[in-house]
């Protein structure tokens, strides 16, 4: 009867070292050596025992050895048990050295699933799931299984899925439980097969989004009574003004995208020395080339970006950026997907205390107050990023970059974000817990002048007002000739 053998043995390598190699050997047919990446000296190596000497000078060397043994027979054993196959047991060997019973979901993700993808493959939505996973066990009180082990998969499955269903929706519970499924099966197939989790799938008719209220945000007030909170709901005061731009997009902002060479300050609209729109130019993460112009000095957008950069300065010394104006970190969720998961997790949690919605709720919000301001579909679509300028705007002239522009001003109108502003400077003054003072002059000179809007008409009336029609041509075409002197 044929079985599955694995044996170790030593390859000359340079500088009188030896690697060693596991070779797979079934009956006398099928052979296969595969690297490991322990590499000892030549002198250490007991050719009659096979094994490294037990001498003192080579107990380093003696005690990898003896992991990857311990490895050695763990995959024999489950191959002659049919629990592995053969190409798991040998993708396993190089990896020796980690238990499979202390290998995290996360580690095995960075260095057993990634490296075998192709380089176009976008791991941020795992990295986003594993956290949402963690977060909900830290939040349901099993911290103990955190972080996540492979075996936890296996071994506390209920625990599992019913810590993402008690903090995720139905909906997303399941989407999460299928996507890692993909992971774990790519690890053991037979341990984790298709469907694996598919008895806890749970799914539920959702309800239309719905914004935040200017009600909701002046009740949440009250309740910022800690700097994180605080940096939380000015994050969300940011992204609204940035026309409801993703968390993600907003930490790519940076003073490269301003279109304009003038220097930057406050724009209020067709107000003496401060009437100067400037512009970046950007790609929303899920258009990724669509590329479109936000107004980004409307005020109080870069009195909010100040006060955040403060606030920053306590929560987040370290990586808040202070050599870049528009740039609030000194990462951003290209250059670490990672940190960015994190902090979307804590922007979740913190939101959803003061408010009960999360920070992307910022982009319904803007197109709602939109919508009330009845502005077209295509135009809403176009204010959020959704339309390229050489896409459904044929032409994206200066004309249009007006009305946007113009819109934009209006539904910061009727949302009231400067009285909500306004409201929240009160707070924090009148709080002891902070020890900031957050009142820009253009602050204090607007709130004398009791202004909280940047239009005094219909944004309508204002866009026909500034976009001047050509006159008609002098010329009748009936009779072929101009009809005025000559």
């Amino acid at each position: 009867m044929k079985h599955h053998r694995l044996s170790i043995y030593p390859r000359k390598s340079a500088g009188n070292k030896v690697h060693l190699y596991v070779k797979y050997k079934f009956g006398r047919d099928i052979q296969k050596a595969v690297k490991t990446d322990l590499l000892i000296p030549e002198s250490s190596w007991d050719n009659r025992r096979k094994e490294v000497k037990s001498n003192k000078e080579y107990i380093e060397y003696r005690e990898k050895f003896r992991l990857l043994e311990q490895r050695r027979l763990e995959l024999t054993d489950n191959l002659n048990s049919g629990l592995i196959t053969v190409k798991e047991a040998l993708e396993r060997i190089p990896l020796w050295y980690v238990k499979d019973k202390d290998k995290t979901l996360l580690w095995y993700f960075e260095n057993e699933y990634i490296p075998k993808k192709p380089k176009s493959y976008n791991p941020d939505r795992i990295y986003t799931i594993i956290g949402r996973i963690e977060f909900a066990l830290n939040t349901v009180g099993k911290s103990d299984l955190v972080p996540i082990t492979l075996m936890s998969f296996s071994s506390h499955t209920d625990d599992i899925a019913n810590a993402l269903f008690e903090v995720q929706n139905k909906n997303t519970a399941t989407n999460y439980l299928q996507r890692i499924n993909t992971i774990l099966k790519k690890y053991d197939s037979s341990r984790f097969p298709d469907k694996f989790f598919e008895g806890y799938y749970q799914t539920e008719a959702t309800e239309p989004k719905k914004p935040v209220e200017q009600k909701e945000l002046l009740e949440a007030i009250p309740k910022i009574n800690s700097y994180k909170r605080l940096e939380a709901f000015l994050f969300w005061m940011y992204s609204f003004c940035l026309r409801g731009l993703d968390g993600q997009d907003v930490t790519l902002v940076e003073d490269g995208m301003i279109e304009e060479k003038e220097v930057l300050d406050d724009y209020l609209f067709e107000t003496e020395n401060f009437d100067t729109p400037i512009h970046i130019e950007l790609s929303r993460k899920k258009t990724r080339k669509r590329k479109f112009a936000i107004v980004v000095n409307a005020y109080p957008t870069l009195s909010i970006l100040y006060l955040l950069k403060e606030v920053l300065k306590i929560t987040r010394p370290e990586e808040v950026n202070e050599e870049d104006g528009l740039k609030l970190f000194k990462w951003d969720r290209v250059t670490d997907s990672r940190r960015w998961n994190r902090y979307a997790d804590f922007l979740q949690g913190r939101l959803t205390t003061l408010f009960g919605k999360s920070f992307k709720s910022t982009r319904h919000t803007f197109t709602s107050s939109a919508e009330r301001l009845r502005i077209s579909v295509t135009d809403q679509t176009a204010l959020i990023g959704n339309v390229d300028r050489k896409g459904s705007i044929k032409h994206y002239s200066k004309v249009d970059e007006t009305r946007l522009d113009i819109q934009h001003l209006a539904v910061i109108d009727t949302y009231q974000i400067i009285r909500i502003y306004f409201r929240l400077l009160k707070h924090i003054k009148a709080n002891e817990v902070f020890d900031i003072d957050p009142v820009r002059q253009i602050d204090r000179n607007l709130y004398l002048e009791n202004r909280s809007k940047h239009l005094d008409d219909r944004w309508a009336t204002i866009v026909d007002r500034l976009i001047e029609l050509p006159e008609d041509f002098d010329y009748d075409l009936q009779s072929d000739v101009f009809i005025g002197e000559l």
